[in-house]
């Protein structure tokens, strides 16, 4: 079967936990949010403790656990959608239903990586997350 253009997509923004450069300072969430990478990449220059890199990667691996779960799911019902959508003529109320439980998964997949970023910023002290921000607007996001 024929896999929707959109579901890679959808897996690689979650397996990547959204690109660093995804984090413009015009975004008015994603500007107080800090990606993994930035956090692993300069956890040397913020100071980042034992305590908080074991924290952050406990939070990397247990939303990277969700993430593979949500995959299959998203997988399931891409399939169940190809297939109504294949049918001639559509049934489209059963068609938009799929839809619906579709794009619930893809808001699951947000939220989770909502929640991961928010945990990492969590971790970080008022002084850490000031000095990604430097970090980040002088173009060294990682």
């Amino acid at each position: 079967m024929k896999r929707s253009p959109r579901i890679p997509a959808l897996l690689a923004l979650a397996v990547t936990l959204a690109a660093p450069a995804a984090y413009a300072e015009d975004d008015p969430v994603a500007r107080h949010l800090f990606p993994p990478e930035l956090v692993m990449a300069h956890q040397q220059e913020i100071g980042l403790s034992a305590a908080q890199r074991d924290a952050v990667k406990a939070a990397i691996g247990e939303a990277q656990s969700l993430f593979l779960d949500l995959q299959w799911e998203v997988q399931a019902q891409a399939s169940a959608l190809g297939k109504l959508l294949a049918q001639s003529p559509v049934d489209e109320e059963a068609a938009l239903a799929e839809a619906e439980r579709l794009m619930a998964l893809e808001a699951r997949v947000k939220r989770a990586q909502l929640a991961l970023l928010i945990r990492i910023k969590n971790v970080l002290t008022p002084v850490q997350q000031e000095r990604l921000q430097e970090l980040r607007r002088a173009g060294q996001g990682g």
